[in-house]
């Protein structure tokens, strides 16, 4: 990307604004009225085809205005990134109460998820990283007619499930069993321990007879937590009130991109704190943007959050308004690009 001078790179930023609230083209008449630039409407226009043959803006008509393109978005994201002292991939939201821990990890996701769609008109789509937490402890315990639940305890909260076995497990198999994989899991991620489990299964079993089976279902278990990953809430009633996706057959594409676990999951991958436009790679939402933000607790990275809508969205008002949302709540969380505020208690 060019560097730009002083004068062009304010010029550029007045007009992405610009169009942002007015979703109107831009014209140098309008910026000239403005106020804003100590230069005459026909040094504007020239210095926006500047932009145009650099790349930052496109013409929507040969006599009308321009438009942003996604390296003019990039542009500005990354001016009020660096505004905000946010680095790219670091807006993360970081929980650190004993009481989160103790929680059950999917219910902590689903609680902030229902938070993050109620405060906006935009798709989230959350994808869970519950395959690279580390395993602090597991236990087993018996239920009715052959289940057992398994419950495993990581430094970020709690996973828990129900396997079933063809004969029910005692107490004291279920405590057997639960010690010695102990000895072999603690410190490993959950995706080392389903890596791992068969050459587990061989060693403990020789002592265990009946650990060969219960491992088989320790093993679905296991896929659940790291293969379902993906969840959403499209959210759309109220995306019919954005201007972009105001008809059926627009919703209809976005539904269908937002669905689609294989783009969500490339875009909730990227490094970029912002996904733009042309850079998701998914002709569907080629006009829309993705801002996202890592949720971690105590350390561990619990999920990738991101909202979904169109490329003329208000980065700044949205991150500021995510910002005010996820840090005023009575466990006093804290977003601040993954480093933690040290004159907070």
């Amino acid at each position: 990307m060019a560097k730009l001078s002083d004068r062009l790179d304010n010029l550029l930023m007045v007009s992405v604004e610009e169009y942002i609230r007015n979703a109107t083209p831009i014209a140098s008449g309008t910026l000239a009225s403005r106020g804003d630039f100590a230069k005459s409407s026909a040094t504007i226009r020239n210095d926006l085809k500047t932009l145009e043959q650099m790349g930052y803006l496109r013409q929507v008509h040969t006599s009308g205005g321009r438009v942003p393109t996604t390296m003019g978005y990039r542009a500005y994201v990354n001016q009020i990134l660096g505004e905000m002292n946010i680095k790219a991939g670091e807006l993360s939201f970081a929980a650190n109460t004993v009481s989160e821990r103790l929680q059950s990890l999917p219910n902590i996701v689903a609680d902030l998820t229902e938070k993050i769609s109620a405060a906006f008109n935009f798709p989230v789509v959350v994808k869970t990283k519950f395959a690279t937490l580390h395993i602090v402890n597991v236990t087993l315990v018996p239920l009715v007619e052959g289940d057992t639940m398994i419950l495993i305890k990581t430094s970020a909260g709690s996973l828990n499930g129900t396997l079933h076995t063809s004969a029910p497990l005692t107490d004291k198999q279920a405590e057997d069993a639960s010690a010695a994989l102990n000895t072999k899991v603690r410190g490993l991620t959950l995706r080392e321990m389903l890596e791992n489990l068969s050459n587990i299964a061989k060693t403990i079993s020789q002592e265990l007879a009946f650990f060969d089976e219960l491992c088989q279902g320790i093993s679905k278990q296991l896929e659940r937590f790291i293969e379902t990953n993906i969840n959403r809430n499209l959210n759309t009633i109220k995306l019919l009130e954005i201007p972009e996706y105001n008809n059926i057959e627009r919703v209809r594409q976005i539904s269908k991109a937002v669905s689609d676990d294989a783009t969500m999951s490339k875009a909730l991958d990227a490094d970029d704190t912002v996904v733009i436009g042309a850079e998701i790679d998914d002709k569907l939402l080629a006009d829309s943007s993705i801002i996202k933000f890592n949720y971690n607790i105590c350390g561990e990275n619990v999920a990738s959050i991101g909202l979904v809508g169109p490329d003329r969205i208000d980065y700044k008002q949205l991150i500021i308004a995510l910002y005010a949302l996820l840090s005023q709540t009575k466990e006093q969380r804290l977003l601040t690009g993954g480093k933690k505020d040290e004159g907070k208690k």
